[in-house]
């Protein structure tokens, strides 16, 4: 079993964030990752709301905020967290890897894109069906496409692809929430058909996606497309707290405004907070918050000793 002061279970840009503010201070942490360094940043075509950096794609961010964190001498190391439990006043984080013991844990695990479950998409993932525009849209180059979505991530996901598809069908189940910058600039393209009110009944196609079926108000219609991208919105991915009896609403970490949350000594940051706002600039201050707070009731404990 390895022993830090703090331990950090996710390695996104709320993550780095708090890694780098516990690396500048006399604890000991350690950041705990599944995947590659970055988090949902790798699947983030272009960013340009980021203070100071203007446009700049996601895995660039990525690869910076690593960077940086590793010359400062972060300590990164991979592991799929199976669970959580308390020992006194430690928490042990077991993964399928190693353990870990430390005063206190920042939770910054993100989200990930929901499965809409229609008939079709589990049969077809991998074979037309996609939730990562940047990671699969070459396959799709010059071929119909369709995006399913209402949020902002689906509009900057269609607007990747509309430079590659043949066509794009963006069915939009409901009122769109993103920016209006992001949706001037997809309408802008002419190969783009907006479908407001549509939902997404099923995939079909033999070996690999070659329709799929739209429905509105009780009328459905069918459409030729090769790639079909569900990005209806994210789930929290705290089903590994369950157990540990953290307050959550809607699977997502209830925080004050510290990022603590209802057991003390186990902070969250980023997407994985119940919050409103998902954006990379409030997963960068979340992580610093929370990093700030665990120093504070880390020291707090040791001089109790």
């Amino acid at each position: 079993m390895k022993e830090f002061d703090v331990t950090i279970v996710g390695a996104g840009i709320a993550g780095l964030s708090a890694a780098i503010y516990l690396k500048r201070s006399s604890l000991t942490s350690v950041v705990l990752d599944k995947g590659a360094p970055g988090g949902k940043l790798l699947n983030i075509h272009e960013i340009d709301n980021y203070p100071g950096l203007g446009p700049v794609s996601g895995p660039e961010l990525a690869m910076k905020s690593m960077d940086h964190a590793t010359k400062l001498g972060v300590i990164y190391e991979y592991g799929n967290v199976l669970g959580i439990t308390k020992d006194g006043d430690d928490y042990i984080v077991s993964t399928d890897m190693d353990q870990y013991r430390s005063k206190a844990v920042i939770i910054a695990t993100g989200t990930q894109t929901k499965v809409l479950g229609v008939p079709g998409e589990k049969e077809h993932t991998g074979r037309g069906v996609s939730y990562c525009a940047t990671c699969d849209g070459n396959f799709f180059r010059k071929k119909p496409v369709a995006v399913i979505g209402f949020k902002d991530q689906a509009v900057e996901e269609a607007i990747y692809l509309a430079g590659l598809a043949s066509e794009l069908y963006f069915v939009i189940p409901e009122p769109l929430d993103a920016e209006d910058k992001h949706i001037e600039t997809l309408k802008g393209f002419e190969n783009v058909s907006f479908l407001e009110g549509y939902n997404l009944k099923s995939i079909e196609g033999e070996k690999l996606v070659d329709t799929i079926v739209i429905e509105k108000e009780g009328k459905e219609e069918k459409l030729n497309v090769n790639g079909v991208f569900p990005l209806y919105g994210q789930r929290s991915t705290s089903d590994f707290l369950e157990p540990l009896g953290v307050q959550l609403q809607n699977g997502f970490v209830v925080t004050n405004e510290t990022m603590a949350s209802s057991l003390p000594g186990l902070f969250a940051a980023g997407d994985i907070r119940f919050k409103k706002l998902r954006q990379v600039v409030t997963a960068a201050s979340d992580g610093a918050e929370a990093a700030t707070s665990a120093i504070q009731y880390v020291n707090a404990l040791k001089k109790k000793k």
